[in-house]
């Protein structure tokens, strides 16, 4: 179940919750059209990029 998405093009960020407490974090390249997965900390910074803009 997506929880949260971030949207920073060309990029996307998503925390997404399979079942209850666990978490899995996501980065979606578009413009590559490439996936990646985030750890959580790389997920924070990513977010905090969005405070930044």
């Amino acid at each position: 179940m997506l929880q949260e998405s971030i949207v920073l093009p060309p990029y996307v960020a998503m925390a997404i919750r399979p079942r209850p407490g666990v978490w899995e974090f996501v980065l979606f390249n578009f413009h590559e059209l490439n996936v990646e997965q985030l750890n959580i900390a790389e997920y924070l910074k990513f977010k905090e990029r969005l405070e930044d803009e």
